[in-house]
């Protein structure tokens, strides 16, 4: 074989071997840049294993992960809990982040595994944004509670079992009332639009509440 054969063979290798290592690598960027969707991909972990202790009503630390605006800031730690493009600077990733075999978040509960804290970081990473339909950023919370201008339509109603106690059923929330009329003692404001039933435990501690949102959940 010629020595130009040869070298027309050689710089045909060099070639194909640059592109196919140029390719992989561009697959691999593409990988790493694709967006993370702050709605489908992180918002159902924080449904899963955080919004039960820190949920509106009686949040834990003082931190409220159902409301974007809250989940950002933190909570009673004063401490920022997510740094858009800094995952290393934001509290929540140290929270999640396991010493050994357990976190701080989820509290006595397994912890996130690494792919999801991956995620999280890379969410953050990515900027933190937040892509929710408008439908899902709920309209209604403690600091702004619905307001009425005709009477709601009461779907259930309960006396808690020592009669002191008036729980009515409205729009995103149940009420209660003193039993004799005189004042409202608490709004409790869910995320379900109609509430279908609620109902006191025998002891009077606790107050069972079903709901959904007509057409689509519940």
């Amino acid at each position: 074989m010629s020595c130009d054969k040869i070298r027309t063979i050689a710089t045909f290798i060099v070639v194909l071997c640059a592109s196919s290592v140029s390719g992989l690598f561009t697959a691999k960027t593409a990988a790493a840049e694709k967006q993370i969707s702050f709605y489908q991909q992180v918002r159902p972990i924080l449904q899963a294993q955080c919004a039960g202790c820190h949920h509106p009503r009686n949040p834990e630390g003082e931190y409220v992960v159902t409301e974007f605006s809250h989940f950002l800031k933190g909570g009673e730690s004063q401490t920022r809990a997510i740094v858009p493009g800094k995952p290393d600077e934001s509290y929540l990733v140290q929270l999640i982040t396991p010493h050994g075999n357990e976190a701080e978040m989820p509290k006595a509960k397994t912890p996130l595994s690494q792919d999801q804290i991956n995620l999280v970081r890379l969410w953050i990473q990515q900027g933190a944004r937040n892509d929710s339909p408008a439908k899902v950023e709920y309209r209604f919370n403690q600091e702004h509670p619905p307001t009425y201008s005709s009477p709601p339509v009461i779907t259930s109603l309960a006396y808690s079992p020592d009669g002191k106690i008036l729980a009515v059923a409205g729009f995103h929330e149940v009420i209660l009332h003193a039993a004799d009329g005189d004042q409202i003692l608490a709004r409790l404001i869910g995320k379900s639009q109609r509430i279908e039933s609620v109902q006191f435990s025998p002891d009077g501690k606790s107050l069972a509440v079903t709901g959904g949102t007509p057409a689509e959940r519940g």
